[in-house]
């Protein structure tokens, strides 16, 4: 096979479109209106993997390595997806003009149904906190995914005000080995995550974190992680939930990335934490980090970089904190 790329770009990459590829899959053909998608584009004009039936420029047909494509690349997720639609009775069709962040999202939220009901907000809050990648519009505009909220929630309507919001949206895994705490919700929307290395995935809103002094005593005998952007506001956030912890007689370690992570440099697009050069330390607490997590922030500040939490692989960071780590103890 050629060397091609694996996936679309995530503006091309919609269930209507997983679906077409899946037809393409197991009926060797599709009529879904794709076409005009860069990626699809791409497959067309630069492999030879999918094209236009001969008579019927309307028609996509498989052709030779497309199989092995698909299985390679797509089938999995498709598959994932699927069987999520059709268990919270979602009709899994080409209609549903979902994207895979949609999807995932409304994976969280499925999670977390019951907690998200008892602290309901009017429908742009919902959407700014939810769908934050999207905004608080979002819902009003896009039927099929405030359709597909409605529905998981089992609720008509929402509500025409909002209270403040302190929320714990969760991945359950039962009996885990640990609970990670995580300040974006990119993780949870990976549920398989959980699954795989056997814990819980919990998200308590960023800076809303009074959530946690509701936190079950059962819970806090669990090992807990942090994992967070390493930028100046990250931090910080770890240090307050470190300490309402502690205040509890329970113990959080941060996630350190694994060796070779990928630095962005402060000023990034849409990156808005800074950090605070008129103070020694960016003004962070040095005891609430071991020594090399010092001199890998002392580093990042130095250089004025960070690093994105949503670009790090949680397995392979989980199981490098796993493996130089010592045993967690009540503090």
């Amino acid at each position: 096979m050629k060397s091609l790329k694996k996936l679309p770009n995530n503006t091309d990459f919609t269930w209507p479109l997983l679906k077409a590829l899946h037809d393409l899959y197991e009926k060797k053909k599709t009529v879904a209106k794709i076409q005009d998608l860069d990626f699809i584009r791409y497959l067309m004009s630069q492999t030879d993997l999918i094209a236009q039936k001969k008579g019927n420029n309307k028609i996509l047909v498989a052709q030779d390595g497309y199989e092995a494509y698909y299985e390679a690349y797509f089938q999995s997720a498709y598959q994932y997806y699927y069987d999520f639609l059709t268990q919270v009775d979602i009709r899994p069709d080409g209609g549903k003009n979902f994207t895979e962040e949609d999807i995932r999202t409304l994976m969280v939220i499925y999670e977390s149904k019951d907690e998200l009901k008892g602290n309901l907000l009017n429908i742009e809050d919902f959407s700014g906190k939810i769908f934050d990648y999207a905004g608080s519009k979002y819902l009003k505009f896009k039927d099929s995914v405030r359709n597909a909220v409605l529905k998981i929630l089992e609720i008509d309507e929402f509500p025409q005000n909002s209270k403040d919001l302190q929320y714990r949206l969760v991945v359950d895994y039962p009996k885990p080995k640990a609970i990670i705490l995580c300040e974006n919700k990119s993780f949870l929307k990976q549920p398989w995550n959980a699954k795989e290395l056997e814990v819980k995935l919990w998200h308590v809103g960023g800076n809303n974190i009074a959530i946690v002094k509701d936190i079950d005593e059962m819970e806090l005998s669990y090992p807990i992680y942090y994992s967070c952007d390493w930028d100046f506001d990250g931090l910080r956030i770890f240090q307050r939930i470190k300490a309402r912890l502690e205040s509890r007689g329970a113990t959080i370690k941060i996630l350190v990335p694994p060796p070779h992570h990928h630095y962005l440099p402060s000023d990034s697009f849409m990156h808005k934490s800074r950090w605070n050069y008129k103070q020694d330390f960016s003004g962070l607490d040095r005891n609430a980090f071991s020594a090399n997590e010092q001199d890998l922030i002392d580093k990042l500040i130095k250089e004025d970089l960070w690093i994105e939490e949503e670009r790090i692989v949680l397995k392979e960071m989980y199981y490098y904190n796993i493996s130089n780590n010592t045993t967690f103890h009540k503090s």
